[in-house]
């Protein structure tokens, strides 16, 4: 059953991006970083270089229209369609778009949401949608914390 893992009131989105990168890469998986724009893609890229200072985290951009990259253990992508990616792989979300509507829906999704409570009404959508297609929801509530 697929599982979709909500991170709410994240004070510091771009930080808290990297973190969890960081922590699914270590714990043995491989992540696709779904962003909104081009833009998007290009300062998470930047932050990943910086973040953590003391290390870093390998990574690419994944231009969707060729195959995914293999080398590396997290990719960026975005677009308006959500694409059909490997089994196995976690998405980590930070975009508008719901990936439980992928054509193959993932095996694992992790949504970041920030404290303002147009975030957190979107969120709530999209929980109910992910609710709705069968996946297992976990909450992290992270106020105070991240």
């Amino acid at each position: 059953m697929p599982q979709a893992t909500f991170y709410t009131h994240v004070a510091d989105i771009a930080d808290f991006i990297c973190r969890l990168s960081m922590r699914a890469v270590e714990k043995g998986a491989r992540v696709l970083v779904w962003a909104e724009t081009e833009e998007e893609i290009e300062r998470i890229d930047l932050d990943l270089w910086r973040n953590p200072p003391e290390s870093f985290l390998p990574h690419s951009v994944w231009q969707t229209d060729a195959a995914y990259p293999q080398d590396v253990p997290l990719a960026l992508a975005c677009g308006s369609a959500l694409p059909r990616i490997d089994s196995g792989i976690v998405v980590l979300n930070v975009s508008e778009h719901f990936w439980c509507d992928a054509p193959a829906a993932p095996e694992r999704v992790l949504e970041i949401v920030g404290e303002s409570l147009e975030d957190l009404a979107a969120a709530r959508e999209r929980f109910r949608a992910y609710r709705q297609q069968g996946f297992t929801i976990e909450h992290y509530n992270m106020q105070g914390k991240a």
